[in-house]
């Protein structure tokens, strides 16, 4: 096989062993930031122990930053591919706005969706100010690490999904609980 200096691996071409080495590295990456957000959450043990119903919304918030910043994600790394001379701090701004935009817009679903449901207005901005920030921490992971992996070289699509993700997660989770003990303990 006629090796090549482009970053990009042709998955239809190269060996089923060299896409394993390629993209096992980041998944391990994946499991070991995904231990530390089980760390990170066992920490908030007290914060949980005092509404346990914060605990089911942990995948909502977790998922829906991952959501978004899977979607920038996806755009970014076409768009690098598509767009050699790409104005980034233009592109930046513009998604920036995208997900300002969604994170509100979600947010206050949320947020009316848990005071109909819970009837509590702590909980419903612990939920609302969570979600709204970790869509907020998206525009990091979907679109500065495929930025970084784009810079250095090295192929956006094996790295900037793993990395992406788990740094996405640890962000949520992290954002979640520290405002959930902040507006629990006021």
């Amino acid at each position: 096989m006629k090796k090549s200096n482009n970053t990009i691996d042709d998955v239809q071409k190269i060996s089923i062993a060299r896409s394993v080495r390629r993209r096992l590295p980041w998944l391990v990456v994946g499991l070991t930031g995904g231990l530390a957000a089980a760390g990170i959450i066992s920490s908030f043990e007290e914060t949980l122990s005092q509404n346990l119903f914060l605990a089911a919304f942990i995948p909502l918030i977790v998922y829906m930053s991952d959501a978004v910043g899977t979607q920038m994600e996806s755009f970014a790394i076409r768009d690098f591919a598509l767009h050699k001379h790409l104005k980034f701090r233009k592109y930046f701004f513009r998604q920036f706005l995208v997900v300002l935009i969604i994170g509100v817009i979600l947010s206050l679903v949320l947020y009316a969706y848990t005071l109909i449901t819970k009837q509590d207005t702590i909980i419903a901005a612990i939920l609302a100010t969570s979600l709204f920030l970790a869509i907020l921490s998206s525009i990091i992971t979907g679109l500065l690490i495929p930025f970084l992996f784009n810079k250095t070289r090295l192929d956006p699509a094996n790295a900037s999904g793993p990395v992406a993700t788990i740094v996405q997660d640890l962000l949520s989770v992290t954002i979640y609980f520290v405002i959930a003990h902040f507006l629990l303990s006021s």
